[in-house]
């Protein structure tokens, strides 16, 4: 393996402009240096990957076979240094080409990406975002630490440090059930919801781990015929059934409209279900990252509102 401690990285910058631009001279004006300065650079090159790189030419340099295989990949590698060290001192959305990774768990978040990728290519066209809306997220919290993962989108915070949790809006539950249900509309009562069969949710982590209203919830002991594994399964089975589901109401729209159900108001007091924005405190003060923020924040507050 090529050993890197002994290689100045500014070659591969003459490298660059001498491949693209066919002479000493020219690369030698790209780069603010005198002919002598680049020659001598080119030839400590040719020196360390014993390889003449390029020879001589009617039309100026032309690259060896090894000086063609070396180019894309340095091409990309510079390109992605030079990338890394602008948005380091200032993130500009309209020329940036970075990529993030958002985990959204949440039962919306096949939805809500698509909503944040046409808000993100409004101001930042050569921005690339990556969902990963899996309900049970394997290893979310080491993801996020290790940068794999950007910021995730969900109902359970990650209650460890250096995590932060940033409330986006709150949610709550209703209950869904199909229309013409012969027993249950609006204004049916606790009582009445005790005598139906619902179809419940796995849930992803145990009952002392979940959001208070899921807690709530939880202990009710309604009676479950049966549970799924994703929440976007309830509604499809109450559409056909006469079994009850419960839902987060930003779902309920989606569900009223798209399979003709009745979203109703559950008979009874229940805390909201806050949904936040998760990142590992080592990404605060990252330019980019903070521009992430701060489009989730903006175009959640809009779901929020909605």
């Amino acid at each position: 393996m090529f050993d890197l401690r002994s290689l100045d990285l500014n070659l591969l910058t003459v490298f660059e402009a001498t491949y693209e631009l066919g002479t000493v001279s020219n690369a030698a004006d790209r780069l603010a240096l005198s002919q002598s300065a680049t020659s001598h650079a080119l030839s400590r090159l040719r020196k360390a990957c014993r390889d003449e790189l390029f020879v001589r030419s009617p039309k100026g340099l032309s690259p060896t076979t090894t000086a063609r295989a070396m180019y894309p990949v340095i091409k990309q590698a510079l390109e992605a240094l030079r990338a890394s060290l602008a948005e380091a001192t200032g993130f500009d959305p309209a020329t940036s080409r970075h990529h993030f990774r958002l985990s959204i768990p949440h039962p919306m978040g096949p939805f809500y990406s698509l909503d944040l990728r046409k808000a993100v290519a409004a101001v930042g066209p050569g921005i690339r975002l990556t969902f990963e809306t899996i309900s049970q997220q394997v290893l979310l919290e080491e993801a996020l630490r290790d940068g794999i993962v950007d910021v995730a989108i969900d109902s359970i915070p990650v209650e460890l440090d250096p995590f932060v949790n940033r409330k986006l809006f709150e949610d709550r539950m209703v209950l869904i059930a199909r229309k013409n249900h012969p027993r249950v509309s609006a204004g049916i009562t606790f009582e009445g919801l005790r005598n139906e069969e619902f179809i419940g949710l796995h849930h992803r982590r145990d009952a002392g781990h979940l959001p208070k209203a899921l807690r709530e919830l939880y202990n009710l002991q309604l009676r479950e015929v049966g549970r799924v594994s994703g929440l976007l399964e309830i509604p499809t089975v109450v559409a056909s059934t006469d079994l009850l589901g419960l839902l987060p109401s930003t779902m309920g729209p989606l569900m009223e409209k798209r399979l003709g159900l009745q979203v109703l108001a559950i008979p009874f007091q229940l805390p909201t279900l806050p949904i936040y924005v998760i990142w590992h405190e080592s990404r605060r003060k990252d330019a980019s990252h903070l521009w992430l923020r701060d489009i989730v924040a903006a175009e959640f507050d809009r779901v929020g509102k909605g």
